[in-house]
């Protein structure tokens, strides 16, 4: 019995706490409930920097001991000095000065190589007697330490030590060995973030050094020549490392990131990125407001113009020269419909090695400098060094989607070209139309997800796609040494998105300037798979080379100096949150980001391609007949006793051979696909409700008719290359041997066919009159480019470039109505059934076409005449 009220007890004990726990969990449930829910905030955490109170209160203390520094670095010092990486860290400094050594002194052409035999790093490291903070500037309005410059009183004898073998060019063998006994003197560390952050150290006045030199001449002493070396040696240490010369420097403490978008970049998962535009600082000082334009695209852009209804992104390509070899492009000049200009076009690709550069691409600069003739070209290209930077553009054809609030695509810093003025050219391209082209109203502040934004898209004929491309744009900002934005954006990454273009523009009156630019690869730089913000800070690229080497800096005279990084930099926090279950249609969006999708439309299909590897020198050692060039460092091989590639036939150093391994591959590899995408053209379904003969293709109807000759341009390709690559292009068998007759040209100088006066639409009419009633002369269209150079040409430059504007605008109106009346005809044509009707109207659409033809040739004179304005500014 005892034992039943036992068990009684102990169930009665159960349920009694369960009961009461239960009534806990659900009453603290309904306490939970009760309150508000608040989401956790999703902005990036970034702190301004503020200097601590205690170290502006220490700074001008004067000399202070530096017991504590040296016990932590001698002790790191200790542990560290036999380990592989920091041994090899001072090999490869050592290796650096050696070949500086061969390569760029008088003494090193003595030598066939320097190798680094043995070393000793020493004992310990030096000893800092007192530390002195010297200056320290402290910018009053950001509060950011500019400047830190710190005086250290330095004393080593650790016998630091180096033995090195020489091969000298007359097959001696000389050894040399270097102690260092004792160092000291008065050091200068300095830390600066002007024009970019980095740190240099050097000695305010020479240092004293004691060496121990010790040199062997094919295994005998030389003590004659022990002094010579510690003579060179002191000069050396003055040289570079005493004031005021020094190296700048960045490692250890601020590494340089690597971006390289040449590369083919990786597929990013489908998610929704949430970029955070915080600031940007150290751009370059202009008056006025800036704003920063980010985009993800499949492609590494620049910046993208808009021309009428087609579309051109600027993208940097760099091509490595082979010293002594045809480059292998063959370029030519010709009229571009959809920019009303004569542009220099990428006509054919020969060369394996010139793996981004497409047919169809139009040169806008070369190493920095404005392309506007294919002599100006030609010059560049043949004084450029080993490497050159074309600036293209590339067209393809876009949709412009835009929702409900009409905002203009002004707001994101692209440029819309005007398609007759005519005073835009190539050169503009870091230029998007000004705040005062367009009332088109800003986009909202801050980084709200459901705000409606206007969306571009390149799209494929089959289907529209409009997240190919998208674009947002901040709000402006006055300039200032620290510009805050702190926006928010939202884009859906889809699998063919790779680059995040991001770039930082000049709000001016007239026109914007683009002030740096970059372009991320989104899976490795902006896709963090942790959850979060991840903050990051990128350096902007020049944008246009040729800034970056005409940059005048006090600095620019010091070895390490990298004049690209002095255009600013700009932090950005990335959100990235994966979808788990892919849609099944590219057209779904998120709910936070509204898209408007048009219906299909003729387009391009932008396909991004496979990179592949290079394949690498197979060197032997050959003798040559005669004195023979290095390909790597472009020196002659005196001895004629060298390398050579058995597929490129590159002849090199034997010094050199390492390095050119690590370069450009052979030539002899597969030429690989581009890394940026590639562009397949599709003829769009024919619609005869909307369709119309446009400019573009009544200029290529009058080419065919004689607009080019086989010959008439002026290419670089190399000597003996084969034409059949160009038989796609435009133009006509070789004209006959025998010119046109005089009489034919005479009559139409005597009749003032090409010379006119005024750019009145009487003296146009009196022209058109005179090409109709010579619709076959084959020499209209010489006459019509030689005589352009001509026209007005007796006129004020300004006053020149107005008139044949003037004219250019009455003859696209002349041809836009004669396009329409073309169009009419063709389609009451087709109605017709009766024979007799159909005849007649077949006759006007004839005549209506030799009229398209001959306006087109007036087009081409203007051209001509606006090409020699250009020449000769």
């Amino acid at each position: 019995m005892a034992l039943f009220y036992l068990i009684l007890l102990v169930l009665s004990f159960l349920i009694g706490v369960t009961v009461t726990l239960a009534i806990e969990w659900y009453l603290f449930n309904i306490y939970i409930n009760s309150k508000p829910c608040v989401q956790p905030d999703n902005t990036p955490i970034v702190d301004s920097f503020d200097v601590p109170k205690v170290v502006l209160n220490n700074t001008n203390h004067g000399k202070e001991s530096a017991g504590a520094i040296n016990a932590l670095l001698q002790f790191l010092f200790q542990e560290c000095r036999h380990s592989k990486r920091v041994r090899k860290w001072f090999r490869n400094r050592l290796k650096l000065e050696l070949e500086e050594l061969l390569t760029r002194t008088a003494t090193g052409r003595l030598f066939e190589s320097i190798a680094l035999r043995d070393l000793n790093l020493g004992s310990h490291l030096p000893a800092i007697h007192s530390i002195e903070v010297k200056n320290m500037i402290l910018d009053p309005v950001t509060k950011l330490i500019e400047d830190v410059e710190l005086s250290l009183e330095i004393e080593y004898n650790g016998g630091f030590q180096l033995s090195i073998d020489a091969n000298m060019r007359l097959s001696k063998m000389a050894r040399v060995s270097v102690k260092v006994n004792e160092l000291s003197g008065l050091g200068r560390l300095k830390f600066t973030r002007y024009p970019y952050t980095h740190w240099c150290f050097s000695f305010y006045s020479d240092p004293t050094l004691n060496l121990t030199v010790e040199s062997q001449f094919q295994g005998r002493s030389l003590p004659q020549v022990n002094s010579i070396i510690a003579s060179q040696i002191r000069k050396a240490i003055k040289r570079k490392h005493t004031l005021p010369f020094y190296k700048i420097r960045y490692k250890p403490f601020f590494v340089k990131t690597e971006i390289d978008s040449s590369q083919d970049a990786e597929e990013p998962p489908r998610g929704n990125l949430e970029v955070t535009v915080i600031e940007a600082t150290r751009i370059s000082e202009v008056d006025g407001a800036v704003f920063c334009n980010v985009a993800i695209d499949s492609t590494a852009w620049i910046e993208l113009i808009q021309s009428g209804s087609t579309s051109y992104l600027t993208v940097d390509i760099s091509i490595n020269k082979q010293h002594g070899q045809p480059l292998g492009i063959q370029f030519k000049q010709e009229f571009v419909p959809d920019k009303y200009q004569v542009c220099i076009i990428v006509d054919n690709i020969q060369n394996s090695t010139v793996n981004d550069l497409k047919e169809g691409d139009i040169i806008v600069m070369a190493d920095g400098k404005t392309v506007q003739s294919l002599s100006v070209l030609h010059k560049i290209l043949k004084q450029a060094p080993n490497k050159i930077v074309l600036r293209i553009e590339r067209k393809m054809k876009s949709i412009i989607q835009e929702d409900k609030t009409n905002e203009s695509i002004e707001q994101f810093g692209l440029r819309n070209r005007a398609a007759a003025s005519g005073d835009k050219t190539d050169s503009d391209s870091s230029n998007p139309p000004s705040s005062s082209d367009s009332p088109a109203k800003r986009p909202s502040s801050g980084g709200s997800p459901d705000r409606t934004v206007p969306r571009f898209s390149i799209s494929s004929e089959q289907e529209c796609d409009p997240n190919r491309l998208q674009v947002f744009s901040t709000k402006d900002v006055a300039y200032s040494k620290v510009i805050k934005f702190n926006e928010a954006f939202t884009f859906q990454v889809l699998p063919e998105h790779k680059y995040m273009n991001v770039s930082v523009w000049h709000r001016a009156a007239n026109k914007n300037n683009l002030l740096g630019h970059i372009s991320l690869p989104l899976t490795v730089h902006c896709c963090p798979s942790t959850p979060g913000h991840h903050v990051a800070m990128f350096s902007l690229l020049p944008p246009n080379p040729s800034m970056a080497n005409s940059l005048m800096s006090n600095l620019s005279s010091h070895p390490g100096f990298e004049p690209c990084l002095c255009f600013g930099d700009v932090l950005l926090a990335f959100s990235f949150k994966t979808l788990s279950t892919p849609t099944s249609s590219t057209n779904s969006v998120s709910p936070t980001v509204p898209l408007t999708v048009s219906p299909p439309s003729p387009s391009i299909t932008l396909e991004p391609s496979t990179g592949g590897t290079g394949v690498q020198h197979d060197f032997i050692r050959t003798h040559f007949d005669k004195v023979t060039q290095c390909g790597f460092c472009f020196k002659k091989i005196w001895l004629k006793d060298a390398l050579q590639c058995q597929g490129c036939l590159m002849s090199c150093h034997k010094k050199c051979a390492v390095k050119a391994q690590a370069g450009p591959g052979c030539a002899r590899s597969v030429r690989r696909q581009s890394v940026q995408p590639e562009i397949i053209t599709t003829s769009a379904e024919e619609n005869n409700t909307s369709s119309g003969r446009s400019l573009g293709s009544l200029l290529v109807n009058v080419a065919n008719r004689g607009l080019k000759r086989a010959g008439s341009a002026t290419t670089l390709a190399p000597p003996g290359m084969d034409d059949s690559s160009s038989a796609n292009s435009v133009s006509l068998p070789p004209s006959p041997n025998h010119s046109p007759s005089p009489s034919r040209k005479t009559s139409l100088v005597e009749e003032g066919l090409f010379f006119l006066s005024t750019s009145s639409g009487e003296e146009i009419n009196q022209a058109l009159e005179v090409l109709l009633s010579r619709p076959h002369d084959e020499g209209v269209m010489d006459i019509a480019k030689a005589s352009g150079k001509m026209l007005f040409a007796d006129l004020p430059s300004d006053l020149r470039k107005m008139k044949i504007d003037e004219m250019m605008a009455k003859v696209k109106d002349a041809i836009d109505a004669e396009s329409h009346n073309h169009q009419a005809l063709m389609r009451e044509e087709q109605s017709l059934d009766n024979a007799d009707a159909k005849a007649k109207i077949a006759f006007l659409v004839g005549k209506s076409e030799e009229k398209l033809q001959a306006l087109a040739v007036l087009m081409l004179h203007c051209c001509a005449g606006l090409q020699d304005h250009q020449e000769t500014q």
